[in-house]
């Protein structure tokens, strides 16, 4: 097992990682390296380009935030810059011997200089497309003969300009502004070749204690003491032939080598190779092309009528409404798992809103990563309650600005945060103080 709570091992993975990007030469991609780790993290919670839904800028610069911050260090120094053994603040904060705030992330969604394209799905499910440089897309008006730089994508509904970087496309992005999708991500051959340029996979073994420690405690990679590989493969989501095709598990791999050489105390156990693999020949041609096949999504199932109790989703959207009608843009993000339903934006403010209903007098319950960021955001997240809920009827929405501290809490063995009804009520604000 590997201890990813020795501190002498996460310094001498990050060593390692440093090592690893010079070893591949000047042009490694270390950043988006980090943008595919996280794509693959949560590829259940990032819609896909078929599912006609996105992910807004500011959800997706939190959840990457969220996957590489560490709990031990303050916010505006925190968020691991993987390969280069280093940290910035989180997207919005002003960083250590910075003046202006951090924009680690969004520069990189866009096709400025990033892996974002406006193209619609049918051109994105098209590995042709997907390897075509964007200098030859059709859909490209181009500034001048020879180069990208200046030009400008015709489906872009903005004036943006690529730099002259031509990537991979990763992201799709929604022209009327949405935000993002994700492209296929079990596309290996689309993610290969700045993952593992030149054939150079992760050295698996510094790559895990670099992600795993001190990781954010409401993330399932936080709390652990110790993992093996398996947990790495596994909580990223990948399967066995992915996992080899971008990660080195080799105990003879120079940089997973010179960890076990350093500390003796370390083993790991090597993540199961395939049936084809184990053969040690090369996949059959019909094999190759069954794994090259972008995978569409299943477009049928069961039409389910409304509930007829309430499951929640009915509260979200009264309130996702009732902001809107108070002049905040909003952004429902209940099902990214980032620990409050919907954030919504007016002005410079955002506020990060959990609803609670019940059909009852209600007590909130919090899962443990709701709670925490309720005391990461303090006075910015809100709690939306809504008592003896009835989406067919008028209802009241109590607002709570900063829960985790302006309310009494009792923690139950679940690991959920209860605020008592006498607690909360007492701390209710009108919307016009949120």
């Amino acid at each position: 097992m590997i201890d990813v709570t020795n501190r002498r091992l996460y310094s001498a993975s990050l060593e390692c990682l440093r090592r690893f990007k010079t070893g591949a030469g000047a042009g490694y991609k270390g950043r988006f390296v980090q943008l595919f780790l996280g794509l693959k993290f949560y590829q259940n919670e990032i819609p896909s380009m078929f599912s006609n839904s996105f992910v807004s800028t500011e959800v997706l610069q939190t959840m990457l935030d969220d996957l590489y911050a560490k709990a031990n260090r303050p916010s505006n120094d925190c968020v691991l810059v993987l390969f280069e053994d280093r940290y910035l603040a989180r997207t919005g904060l002003i960083g250590l011997n910075n003046t202006t705030p951090q924009n680690t992330w969004r520069n990189n969604f866009n096709l400025q200089k990033g892996i974002g394209c406006y193209a619609p799905p049918h051109d994105l499910a098209s590995q042709t497309f997907l390897d075509q440089d964007r200098i030859d897309c059709r859909h490209l008006s181009p500034a001048g003969v020879g180069g990208l730089a200046g030009s400008t994508c015709s489906l872009c509904p903005t004036s943006a300009r690529y730099r002259n970087e031509s990537h991979r496309k990763w992201l799709r992005i929604d022209p009327s502004g949405a935000g993002y999708a994700a492209v296929d991500v079990f596309n290996v051959s689309n993610f290969a070749a700045y993952v593992t340029p030149g054939g150079n996979r992760l050295p698996a073994l510094p790559t895990a204690v670099a992600l795993y420690h001190e990781a954010d405690p409401s993330l399932r990679l936080g709390g652990r003491k110790e993992i093996d590989l398996d947990d790495l493969m596994n909580d990223f989501n990948f399967g066995t032939n992915e996992f080899h095709s971008y990660f080195d598990d080799s105990p003879t791999h120079p940089l997973n080598a010179d960890l076990l050489r350093r500390f003796r105390s370390l083993g790991y156990r090597r993540v199961a190779l395939s049936t084809v693999a184990r053969r040690g020949g090369r996949p059959s041609a019909a094999t190759r092309l069954r794994s090259s096949i972008v995978r569409a999504p299943v477009l049928t199932g069961t039409p389910a009528p409304p509930p007829n109790v309430n499951t929640g989703w009915d509260a979200e959207r009264f309130v996702f409404s009732l902001l809107q009608q108070n002049g905040w843009t909003v952004y429902d993000v209940s099902r990214q798992q980032l620990g409050y339903d919907l954030l919504a934006q007016r002005g410079r403010r955002t506020i990060y809103v959990e609803v609670k209903s019940s059909a009852g007098f209600c007590t909130p319950a919090f899962t443990s990563r709701e709670w925490q960021q309720a005391e990461r955001y303090g006075t910015s997240y809100i709690l939306g309650v809504l008592e003896k809920f009835d989406p067919l009827s008028m209802n009241t929405v109590y607002w709570i600005s900063d829960p985790a501290h302006a309310c009494l809490q009792r923690e139950s063995l679940n690991v959920t945060h209860s605020i008592p009804r006498n607690a909360w009520i007492t701390a209710t604000v009108p919307i016009t103080s949120i």
